[in-house]
């Protein structure tokens, strides 16, 4: 992050200012952190917690819950919650990418794996997100992750806590530096709980670099219409040659006609003159 310096100081002092709130694990285990983690993602905890009420009681187990259609999870989440299809798509397939190698909805295989196995294990499954991968192995495994979402890094990025050029991934990686491990989930609750009452920010690019990117295209394009016009100009210059040439032999033509149109015609004549009688003396 640029002036990374600069900014730990400045979420020294904004970390003072979060609210205190309570760390609750899922009484699901891991799969269930996994699933409410895909609810919280850019929502609110009291959406989160509705929706994922609805859905383990929807459903015999979790693994009936992965069974059901994309349409039906949104059914159950509510056709007015935020990005619900989309959520809902990626839940589904990350809960199928732990069926295919676990053979069940669980995560048995990391049970005494290292921080960095299980890291690798939550990243690389089909569908998931930096939100998702990082809370699921904060609140279950306890590695130094923070999770972050489009909803916290636009809120830090207008409260001034990050750089404006910040991406989901820098402000998440960059602020599990500045946290302790023992304390990822005590700030992710607290960031989260003031995120939600923050306003929905959109973080646009500073006008500066828009008009930037917009002078190189506009000189290669006037360049272009330069050199339009100068072929223009060769090519309508050497048109009335072409046609001066077309006219002169056209004439060639022409007179190498006539010409043997006059020797036919003399020819023509003597013989005629040859025929005739000639005339008796008397």
């Amino acid at each position: 992050m640029k002036n990374a310096t600069e900014f730990a100081k400045k979420f020294k002092t904004f970390r003072k200012k979060l609210p205190k709130t309570e760390v609750v694990q899922n009484k699901f285990g891991a799969i269930g952190e996994v699933i409410y983690s895909h609810l919280l993602w850019n929502a609110t905890a009291k959406q989160a917690d509705a929706a994922f009420k609805k859905m383990v009681d929807a459903s015999v187990d979790l693994n009936d819950l992965r069974m059901n259609h994309v349409f039906e999870m949104v059914e159950l989440m509510g056709v007015n919650y935020p990005q619900a299809e989309a959520r809902a798509k990626r839940l589904k397939s990350v809960l199928n990418s732990i069926y295919g190698r676990e053979h069940n909805v669980c995560v048995d295989s990391l049970e005494g794996a290292g921080k960095r196995d299980i890291r690798e294990y939550f990243e690389t499954l089909n569908g998931i997100t930096t939100f998702v991968c990082n809370r699921v192995i904060a609140m279950s495994y306890e590695v130094a992750a923070i999770p972050v979402d489009d909803r916290t890094n636009n809120a830090l990025i207008a409260s001034g806590v990050v750089h404006e050029d910040s991406t989901v991934t820098d402000t998440s990686a960059w602020l599990a530096r500045q946290v302790k491990a023992t304390e990822v989930c005590e700030v992710h609750v607290s960031l989260h709980s003031w995120v939600e009452t923050q306003p929905v920010q959109v973080v646009t690019k500073p006008k500066a670099k828009k008009s930037a990117a917009k002078k190189t295209p506009k000189k290669a394009v006037a360049k272009k219409k330069v050199n339009k016009k100068k072929v223009a100009k060769k090519t309508n210059a050497k048109k009335p040659t072409k046609k001066t040439a077309k006219k002169k032999v056209g004439k060639k033509k022409v007179a190498k006609k006539s010409t043997v149109k006059k020797v036919a015609k003399k020819a023509a004549k003597k013989k005629a003159a040859k025929k005739k009688p000639a005339k008796k003396k008397k």
